[in-house]
C-alpha cells in the first residue's frame, strides 16, 4: 500500500464525509470529524463544526469530492491550536532579528488599524483586526523553517494556529486562518501545495483589489473530458476564465460566473503548475461558490453575503474587463516543474518560511507556508506587491483598495 493510500484510509477512519447535491459534472462534499476523533482530549474547538468552519471538497467523481473534503478537514484539524504546541514566550527584543512580528505578517496599514472598530463591527464574521500591541509585552512564538535554507525565524502563535484566538479577543495579536495551509501525501508535496495556496492568494488579491485588467482564457482550450466546459456553455449562467498570473510566472486562474444580467457573481481561484489544471480547478471552486450562493438565497444571507450580492456585478472592475480584453495563449504553456514555484519566489526575493503542522493523531503531512511579502486573500493592504506593476504590456491601475468590495472566497 502506498503512502497516499494509507493516508486516504486513515482519513476515512477519522472523518465523516457527506456528499452534497451535484451541480452538473461537479461533485461536492463536506467532511466533519468522526466521533472517535472528537473524543480525543484537547481536540480543538476550531476544528469542530460548531464555530461555522466546515471542510468542503469538490471533484468530478464522488470519490474525488470526498477525498478533497477529507484532506481539507485534515488540514483544519492539523493547523488548529490543540494547546500542546512547542512555543517560546518572549518579547520581540529577546528573539531579535529572527522575529516575524504580527504587524508585518498581518499586513494591515495604519489606516486599517485606525478603522478597526468600525471594520470589526461590520465584518467580524469574516475577518477581524486586532488592537495595537506593546512589543515589550511577551507573547508566544512558533519556530519556522526558512524555505531557502537560511536561519529559522519565529512567528506569533496567534498567527500560526487556527482558533488559538477568536475574533473579539482583545488579547489577540493575530487571528489564525487557512491562508497557506495544505496537506499532502508527503511533507514535500504538502509544502508544494501550501506554497501554491499563497501564490493563489497573492495573485487573486492583486487582481481584485488592484482592479487589474487581465486576459481571458478560452474555455474551449481546456480539457473537457469531464464535460464541465460543455455544461457551463449550455446553462443560463454566463462563465468567464481570467489569466491572473502574476510576475512570479506560476499559472493562476480566476473563474467568474453570473446570471445573464451580470448579477449574483460567483468566483473561483486556483494556482497550479499548468494553466489548464488551474483553469479547471478555478471553475470547480466557482461552482462550489454558486452552491453557497444558492444556500444563502434559500436560508437567508449573512451581512457579508448580502453586501456581496448587492455590490458585485460583472460591471464592477476588474470583472468588467470580461468583454474588453483579448484571450490569452497561456494554456499552451508547458507545465512547470515541481520546484518551479519555490524558484520563482526566490528570484523575486519573496521571503518564505514553512511550519510543519503535522499531527500524529491525523497522520497526514500538513504544512503552513508563511510570507510577509505575498498578499493575503483577505483585505490587508500594507503589502508593497498589492498595487505594484508586473505586466509592462498592461497599463497598471492604481486605485484605492479600500474602495473595493471585500473579496469573499
Amino acid at each position: 500500500m502506498t503512502a497516499k493510500d494509507r493516508s486516504a484510509r486513515k482519513l476515512e477512519e477519522l472523518f465523516n464525509a457527506v456528499e452534497l447535491p451535484q451541480r452538473g459534472p461537479v461533485r461536492l462534499a463536506i467532511a466533519i470529524p468522526g466521533a472517535a476523533l472528537l473524543k480525543i482530549p484537547g481536540f480543538p474547538r476550531a476544528a469542530r463544526p460548531v464555530p461555522g468552519r466546515m471542510a468542503s471538497g469538490r471533484g468530478f467523481t464522488a470519490t474525488g469530492a470526498r477525498t478533497s473534503a477529507l484532506r481539507e478537514a485534515a488540514e483544519l484539524v492539523s493547523c488548529s491550536a490543540w494547546g500542546d504546541e512547542q512555543l517560546v514566550s518572549a518579547r520581540d527584543e529577546e528573539i531579535g532579528p529572527a522575529v516575524l512580528s504580527p504587524e508585518v505578517l498581518n499586513g494591515f496599514t495604519a489606516a486599517q488599524l485606525g478603522d478597526r472598530i468600525a471594520w470589526n463591527e461590520r465584518h467580524r464574521s469574516f475577518d477581524w483586526r486586532p488592537p495595537r500591541r506593546d512589543p515589550a509585552t511577551p507573547i508566544d512564538w512558533l519556530a519556522v523553517e526558512d524555505a531557502y535554507g537560511g536561519p529559522a525565524a519565529y512567528v506569533p502563535a496567534d498567527f500560526a494556529f487556527i482558533g488559538r484566538k477568536e475574533t473579539g479577543d482583545e488579547s489577540a495579536v493575530a487571528i489564525g486562518d487557512s491562508n497557506g495551509c495544505a496537506c499532502g501525501a508527503d511533507i514535500e508535496s504538502a509544502r508544494h501545495a501550501a506554497l501554491l495556496e499563497l501564490i493563489e492568494s497573492d495573485a487573486s488579491t492583486r487582481w481584485w483589489y488592484g482592479r487589474r485588467r487581465r486576459p481571458l482564457i478560452d474555455l474551449a482550450l481546456l480539457d473537457d473530458a469531464s464535460g464541465l466546459v460543455t455544461w457551463l456553455g449550455e446553462r443560463e449562467r454566463d462563465t468567464w476564465l481570467f489569466d491572473i498570473t502574476s510576475d512570479l510566472g506560476v499559472p493562476v486562474a480566476a473563474a467568474a460566473s453570473s446570471d445573464p444580467d451580470g448579477s449574483d457573481v460567483a468566483l473561483g481561484f486556483a494556482a497550479r503548475p499548468d494553466m489548464r489544471e488551474a483553469g479547471a480547478a478555478a471553475l470547480t471552486e466557482m461552482v462550489q461558490m454558486e452552491f453557497s450562493l444558492a444556500t444563502v438565497r434559500a436560508l437567508g444571507p449573512t451581512a457579508s453575503w448580502a453586501a456581496w450580492r448587492q455590490a458585485v456585478t460583472m460591471a464592477l472592475p476588474p470583472l468588467d474587463a470580461a468583454h474588453a480584453v483579448k484571450h490569452s495563449p497561456a494554456t499552451k504553456n508547458k507545465a512547470l516543474s515541481p520546484g518551479a514555484p519555490l524558484e520563482a519566489c526566490a528570484r523575486a526575493d519573496v521571503a518564505l518560511w514553512f511550519a510543519d503542522m503535522t499531527r500524529d493523531v491525523v497522520g497526514v503531512p500538513a504544512v503552513r507556508a508563511i510570507s510577509p511579502d505575498l498578499c493575503h486573500f483577505k483585505p490587508r493592504f500594507a503589502r508593497k506587491r498589492l498595487l505594484a506593476s508586473d505586466h509592462p504590456d498592461l497599463s497598471p491601475v492604481l486605485p484605492n483598495p479600500e474602495d473595493q468590495v471585500t473579496l469573499l472566497v
